[in-house]
């Protein structure tokens, strides 16, 4: 063999060593890494176990099944269902979002009060209705909006409190323009947020509290909560409105024991009502849709 073809052969000789030698580290740090992956994954679900049983000690508790998913993959649940609301919104678009009771039955007084001012607000403003499209008050604000013309958007937990412990939701309703679905109290309120923010200075949006329980009343904190630490979203105002209907056979509103709250929680310091700017108390719907026209200037 000449010089030119021993030249040749080593250097191809050499090119095959190291393409071999670049292949089998490649390989090696591939397995390892498969390894240190499985390892990682045993170490994780050993940890979610042994926190799992931990917080199951003792028995079980409510929600169990919810507790796992929020605790071994939520996020994503969480995620699809955020992104489901959002899409809900910008189908329908942005209006005036309702919280109230679900138990109160159609022609009840406190019910057909809710159905007329969702009416009224709708012709005033001409925007849709969001609520969390149960039955009760957020039946009468379905059928109010609808009355004068406007969509109805909702966002519905997967078990309303007058609902059997267990029982599925109904059907999508028809009169709703579109129903979003969600497990998680969390997603919900995201939701109905966005669904009263103002992102723009021409929107028309208010979030407006009818009579209702411990649901109605910790979503209207949670607004408040979130204008008070200015983390509502919006550079614009938003109002929340507090529908103190009077409770009858008495001369006292249904939010009186709120308002006395706030004033003995602002006498301790614990509060500043000028925290809260954006809160109105109307004892009427004649007030509550003067307001709104005197406030977006109608």
């Amino acid at each position: 063999m000449d010089s030119s073809g021993f030249l040749t052969t080593a250097v191809v000789t050499a090119a095959s060593a190291a393409c071999i030698g670049f292949l089998t580290l490649a390989a090696e740090r591939r397995l390892r890494k498969t390894f240190v992956d499985v390892e990682e994954t045993a170490m994780d679900r050993a940890a979610q176990d042994m926190a799992l049983q931990s917080y199951y000690e003792g028995g079980k508790r409510p929600h169990r099944r919810n507790a796992d998913d929020l605790m071994l993959g939520s996020g994503r649940a969480l995620a699809q269902e955020i992104r489901g609301c959002f899409e809900g919104i910008n189908e329908v678009g942005r209006g005036i979002v309702y919280f109230g009771s679900a138990r109160f039955e159609p022609g009840s007084e406190l019910y057909e009060k809710g159905k007329a001012l969702a009416k009224s607000v709708a012709e005033l403003l001409k925007v849709p209705a969001w609520s969390g499209g149960g039955k009760g008050m957020m039946g009468a604000v379905t059928h109010g909006c609808r009355e004068a013309g406007y969509p109805v958007g909702a966002v519905r937990i997967s078990r309303e409190a007058s609902d059997c412990p267990g029982k599925a939701p109904p059907g999508d309703n028809p009169l709703h323009a579109c129903t979003v679905f969600c497990q998680f109290m969390a997603s919900r309120k995201i939701g109905l947020t966005d669904a009263g923010m103002r992102v723009m200075e021409d929107d028309k949006t208010a979030f407006i509290a009818l009579p209702g329980g411990i649901g109605t009343l910790d979503e209207t904190i949670e607004i408040l909560v979130l204008q008070q630490l200015n983390k509502l979203g919006t550079n614009y105002e938003v109002p929340v409105i507090l529908m103190n209907y009077k409770v009858k056979g008495s001369d006292k509103g249904y939010w009186d024991g709120i308002m006395k709250w706030m004033d003995s929680s602002e006498k301790v310091g614990a509060l500043k009502k000028t925290e809260l700017s954006g809160l109105k108390v109307c004892d009427t719907n004649e007030e509550a849709v003067k307001f709104l026209k005197n406030f977006y200037k109608v």
